[in-house]
């Protein structure tokens, strides 16, 4: 299996509240996550600002608890549409970044053709990579704000520390 459970359940709730609440995500409503700046692993979109967006405060408890702790955050916002930002993430620049290629599911993950109402999130890409014993998922969340004329992206980066099993596969577990 090419994604781990664990990052696309946190994925996957990552997702589910951000679009059930966008309505808190507007500029200005908060700290702007929970870093300062983009990774240095991952390339920064060509004519992106940084904003002043948090994670609802019902998803960062929810989240840091599943995660102890262990996803970061930051958003930033463009004029291009979603597809210009898909298009720069490819699995290829990526995997020059250091993510798994192989691993990762990229973006080819899609919401784009279902209705919009029910979700505002547009697309995402998913990226993971392994370094000594963690493994680290990267979700970039594409929302297109049409009245703003902006496309939100949003990243969030979960490290998961990879412990062996008996069997002599890899347990995902949480950090802690």
């Amino acid at each position: 299996m090419k994604t781990h459970n664990l990052l696309i359940l946190s994925l996957a709730l990552l997702v589910f509240v951000v679009a059930c609440n966008l309505t808190s995500l507007i500029p200005g409503g908060g700290s702007a996550g929970t870093v300062s700046t983009l990774w240095s692993d991952v390339p920064p979109f060509t004519d992106a600002t940084r904003e002043n967006i948090d994670l609802p405060l019902p998803a960062r408890i929810a989240l840091q608890a599943m995660l102890r702790g262990q996803m970061e955050f930051i958003v930033y916002t463009t004029p291009q549409p979603v597809q210009a930002v898909k298009d720069f993430y490819t699995k290829e620049r990526m995997a020059a970044s250091g993510w798994d290629a192989d691993e990762s599911a990229g973006c080819e993950i899609t919401t784009s053709g279902e209705s919009q109402s029910q979700s505002p999130a547009q697309d995402m890409c998913l990226f993971s990579k392994r370094e000594g014993n963690r493994e680290i998922g990267l979700v970039i969340l594409l929302i297109r704000d049409d009245k703003a004329a902006k496309t939100q992206i949003f990243y969030a980066r979960v490290n998961l520390e990879a412990t062996p099993q008996p069997s002599g596969a890899l347990k995902r577990m949480p950090a802690g």
